[in-house]
Parts: structure tokens; C-alpha cells; sequence
């Protein structure tokens, strides 16, 4: 008997037409949240109770959680962020995670480099003027013989670095995962992080959410870039303190600013970045192309099937949960 399914994840309801035929075709019963996630702990775990597996977005998975949805076997992250997922007591509590680790590269890398050029060149204050009436000129920075500063060299750090090659921009890398000397693919110059922001003109950031990178950019980081140099988030928005960026910003510390992801989200209408002078902002879009949202839903719901039949999903969060005595589901031996 297939199981059911509950989806938080706004990218499933947009383009898992197909995944959700490969679900119910497996005996599944999918349900739809009433709205789209991160859903708080409240309104999340009665939804879950009844629930073996959910596609997620990014919600919070708590001991609290688990320990309130008994039933529940996986979560299938439809994305890549895992930082509000305790790992560690889905484990204790038998609970399979996945997540999607490569799935939304080359969109999010896309959106980065198209947030440069829309802050450098100005395209929203020249698209805003033509379409109240007028007429004007914005002249803008180019990306050519620029230095851009990748603060992470994961996947999307790399992607993002082989397109601004492709600008013939110059490439500084700072990740604690990289020795010293040139990375290796793409070559990029590696470096300090004070380093990176004395010299970038660009800086743009790729770590991931964790305890050590709560935090990262603050006002001594803004600080240290230069005053014509933009700052670009489609990471993740803990890793700013929002306060210092506006500060810099209203300051003329820094040149300008793309951001993508914010330490509240929705992001409230009210915050003071939405007043922010230089700034282009999205609503964390950047993961949002047609086709990594089919293939992010494709696998998510892959990755359900996969455990359901007693097997293991191809991009496990938490392995050591196919060695736990309390684990939730039944897997093939081999």
C-alpha cells in the first residue's frame, strides 16, 4: 500500500505535475498543504500526523516535530538547504532526510550573475523611468576586468566563477575547504576573506547555513570592501546582518547590492532593505527556473519512492539512519 504524502513546496505545486503522477501511480496519496512553506512548527505538524513522507520546503524538522509525527518515515527536501532540519534527531528518531544537492546549480548561478548586471548596470531604475514616462541616462559598471570575490567554492560557487570567466572577469575564491594557492576548476585565485573583500569588485556569496556562518558579513565586512564594489546573497539571508548591510548601503560604503534571500521570509514589507538605495531584490527566486524546479520535484518525490520500496534515496542527508535501530521504514538487506 502506498503511502501519503504531504507538499510544503511551492516548486512541486508549479512543476511536479509529473512527479506527482509518478507518486499516485505508486499507490500514493499526495496532499497539499493549505499554503505554500516554510510553515511554522504549529501549523506543520498536524498537517504531518497523518503523514509518511513529506516533500519540503524549508520548514522547520525538529526533535519536537518528529517526536509529534510518529508515522512520519521521510522528509524529501525539494531544494538544497538543510539548515533548518535537526539531522541529528531525525536520526535518533528513524527519520530518512534527502535533499536535491545539485539540482538548482546552474539556475541559482544564472540569477547570480544576472543580479550583477541588473545593480551594475542599473536595469530596474532605467526599466522603472521608461515605464512612469521617462527618459534618461544610468550609466553603469561593466563586468569585464572586474575582480569577483566567491565567498564558498561549492558547486554553485564553481558555476557561478566558469560564467564570470566566460565576462572576463578575475576570479578570487575564499572557502575553508580549498588549500592554498589556485583552486582547480575553475582557477581562481585563493584567498583570505579580508583579502577577498579589499580587492573584489564584486563579492558574492555561496556558503552554506551553518553555526560557524551565522553572521559572516557584518559591518567590519562591509567595511572592508570598497566603496565601488557591489554585494551579492543567493545563499542564504543568516549569513547577513541585514542591519549592517542596510547601514552600508545608506552610507555609500559599498556601491550597491542583489539579494535574493533574507533572515525572515517572506521578508516583511516593512524591512528596511525594501528602502535601500542600489539594492535589486527578489523574492528567492534564483533556484526558480522551469527546469530545475521539475527535475528538484522529479527526484524529491524519487527519493520517497525510493525508501518506500525499501531502498535508499540517491542523495541521503543523514546515512547513519539506515544503522539506527529506531528507524521508521523497512530496507532490503544489500
Amino acid at each position: 500500500m502506498g503511502w501519503t504524502v504531504l507538499v510544503t513546496a511551492r516548486a512541486f505545486w508549479v512543476s511536479g505535475a509529473e512527479a506527482r503522477r509518478e507518486l499516485e501511480a505508486a499507490g500514493c496519496r499526495v496532499v497539499d498543504a493549505p499554503e505554500a512553506g516554510p510553515l511554522p512548527e504549529h501549523v506543520l505538524i498536524p498537517l504531518l500526523q497523518p503523514c509518511d513522507a513529506v516533500i519540503a520546503s524549508n520548514d522547520p524538522y525538529t526533535a519536537a516535530v518528529f517526536a509529534a509525527c510518529p508515522r512520519l518515515k521521510v522528509v524529501s527536501r525539494c531544494g538544497v538547504g538543510i539548515d533548518r532540519i535537526d539531522t541529528a534527531a531525525a536520526t535518533e528518531a528513524g527519520v530518512v532526510v534527502a535533499n536535491i544537492p545539485d539540482a538548482m546549480t546552474e539556475a541559482v548561478a544564472d540569477f547570480t550573475l544576472a543580479l550583477m548586471l541588473a545593480v551594475a548596470r542599473r536595469i530596474p531604475e532605467g526599466d522603472a523611468l521608461m515605464r512612469a514616462g521617462g527618459w534618461g541616462e544610468f550609466p553603469g559598471v561593466q563586468l569585464p576586468g572586474k575582480t569577483l570575490g566567491l565567498v564558498g567554492f561549492g558547486q554553485i560557487g564553481r558555476a557561478v566563477a566558469r560564467r564570470a570567466l566566460g565576462f572576463g572577469m578575475r576570479l578570487l575564491a575564499c572557502d575553508p575547504r580549498l588549500a592554498g594557492g589556485r583552486a582547480p576548476d575553475p582557477p581562481a585565485e585563493v584567498v583570505s576573506l579580508q583579502e577577498l573583500l579589499e580587492r573584489s569588485d564584486f563579492v558574492s556569496l555561496h556558503a552554506p547555513a551553518t553555526p560557524e556562518t551565522a553572521g559572516l558579513f557584518g559591518s567590519a565586512e562591509f567595511g572592508r570592501m570598497k566603496p565601488t564594489a557591489y554585494f551579492i546573497n543567493t545563499a542564504r539571508g543568516a549569513l547577513v546582518d541585514e542591519a549592517a548591510l542596510v547601514d552600508a548601503l545608506n552610507r555609500g560604503l559599498i556601491a550597491g547590492a542583489g539579494i535574493d534571500v533574507y533572515a525572515q521570509e517572506p521578508c516583511p514589507p516593512d524591512h528596511p532593505l525594501r528602502r535601500a538605495p542600489n539594492t535589486v531584490l527578489a523574492p528567492h527566486n534564483a533556484f526558480n527556473s522551469v527546469e530545475a524546479a521539475r527535475e528538484m520535484s522529479l527526484r524529491s518525490a524519487a527519493a520517497i519512492l525510493d525508501v518506500m520500496r525499501g531502498g535508499r534515496p540517491r542523495c541521503p542527508v543523514n546515512p547513519a539512519v539506515f544503522e539506527s535501530p529506531p528507524l521508521r521504514c523497512r530496507v532490503q538487506a544489500g
